[in-house]
Order: structure tokens, then C-alpha cells, then sequence
């Protein structure tokens, strides 16, 4: 009997530790999430053109990692090309020569 009453209090304690683990990795996760939207709010109002006071200055963009930095420059570009997919042709073409011109300008005739 005592043998299985320190089993089941073993075993109550391992699961009492790993539910903390648990949580602990949970709560963790949900950080990195709510941050990563945070980011993500920051890529949208920045593409919307809100005013500046909404927008990340310098000092707040060097506070940035440079792996969140890269996030948000890969969600720039993510959402600059699916809406230059939603472009009809002709407004694809115009953009697309505009561009070449100021790229390189002195390939293409005015």
C-alpha cells in the first residue's frame, strides 16, 4: 500500500510539473503571437499610409531585432505583390514601365 501511494504521489508530481511546463510554453507562445501581430498592425498602417504619429520612427525600428526586421520587410513584400496581382493588365503594364523608367532610364524612349 505504502508502495503505491509514492507511486501515485510521484506520479501527481511529474504531472503537476509538466502541466506547468505546459502552461509555461503556452503563455510563451502566446507572447510571440501577440507580438508578431503587433508587427504585423505596424506593416499594415505603414502601407496605408496612417499618419506619422502611428508609424515606426527610427529609434523604434532599431530597437527591432534584425529576424523581426526581416519579418516585416517579407510582409511588405508579400502584400505589395498580392496586391499587384489583384492589378488588371493594362494598370500592370503602366506600372510595370514606370518602374523601368526609373530603373533604368536611359534603356527606355520617353
Amino acid at each position: 500500500m505504502d508502495e503505491t501511494f509514492i507511486n501515485n504521489l510521484n506520479k501527481n508530481k511529474f504531472e503537476n510539473e509538466e502541466f506547468k511546463n505546459g502552461f509555461r510554453a503556452g503563455a510563451e507562445y502566446k507572447d510571440q503571437m501577440e507580438k508578431r501581430i503587433r508587427d504585423l498592425e505596424s506593416v499594415l498602417l505603414e502601407f496605408i499610409g496612417y499618419e506619422d504619429e502611428w508609424l515606426l520612427t527610427k529609434a523604434g525600428l532599431n530597437k527591432r531585432t534584425r529576424s523581426v526586421l526581416v519579418d516585416m520587410i517579407i510582409d511588405q513584400r508579400y502584400l505589395l505583390r498580392t496586391l499587384y496581382n489583384k492589378l488588371d493588365e493594362e494598370t500592370k503594364k503602366k506600372l510595370k514601365s514606370e518602374i523601368d523608367m526609373c530603373i533604368w532610364p536611359g534603356d527606355k524612349e520617353q
